[in-house]
């Protein structure tokens, strides 16, 4: 999909900017950055290592607040909500692939996506199908009972997509999703994001320094040292 000027907005980024210390320490790691987000579209967020890439996707996420500017979730300002509030929208709404998968270690493949149904639909926004459900629809019904360790990183950021529809989401944020996987893994778990996205609907965010992975996005922000460079439709 891509975005019209007639499409209101899922997410927006006014300005906003993020400091680290004070004085000779501080460390400017976004500086004036507008993103917008449409709903269903995707966006890759492009740019090296120190760019600002995972910082703007905290941001989105609500993870972070900005030094300066505001992120507008759904129309309200994500600095307007205390950390419950900010948590309660993640939930409704907002799920996050990291670069290493993150499951919780000690819960089987399946009770990691169990675990994040029961937080969804607490948030009111529960999975439109079983955990079990989603860990075959990412071709992982065989592994319900293995912990993470004993899961490879292909397998890990396949949990790591199941776990995020059960947010059942409207916005799926990826950072570096296949970072640490060989490029035939890499394809694949690519191939199977852009499936669920069509599928399910979400619009898609992407930080990644990989251009191939880039080009399928329906726009590519590029950033260098915090602000952005450019922006490719």
């Amino acid at each position: 999909m891509s975005a019209t000027t007639e499409t209101m907005p899922l997410s927006v980024c006014r300005g906003v900017g993020v400091r680290y210390g004070t004085g000779v320490a501080e460390v400017v790691a976004l500086a004036g950055v507008d993103v917008t987000i449409f709903p269903a579209e995707t966006l890759a967020l492009r740019g090296p290592s120190g760019s600002g890439k995972t910082t703007l996707l905290h941001l989105l996420g609500g993870l972070i607040l900005p030094s300066e500017g505001e992120v507008i979730w759904q129309g309200h300002s994500l600095a307007s909500l205390d950390v419950a509030a900010r948590g309660q929208a993640r939930a409704a709404g907002i799920a996050y692939v990291f670069q290493g998968s993150n499951l919780l270690p000690n819960l089987t493949a399946l009770e990691n996506v169990a675990f994040t149904a029961w937080l969804a639909s607490k948030a009111g926004r529960g999975p439109s199908m079983e955990p079990a459900e989603l860990l075959g629809l990412v071709g992982l019904e065989g592994k319900a009972d293995a912990l993470p360790p004993e899961l490879s990183g292909g397998e890990a950021q396949r949990v790591a997509m199941a776990r995020s529809l059960a947010q059942n989401p409207e916005l799926l944020l990826c950072d570096e999703p296949t970072g640490h996987l060989d490029s035939d893994t890499a394809g694949r778990v690519l191939d199977l994001l852009w499936a669920l996205r069509e599928r399910f609907g979400f619009a898609l965010v992407l930080a990644t320094h990989d251009p191939a992975v880039a080009d399928r996005c329906d726009r590519s922000i590029e950033l260098a040292d915090g602000r952005v460079n450019g922006v490719v439709r």
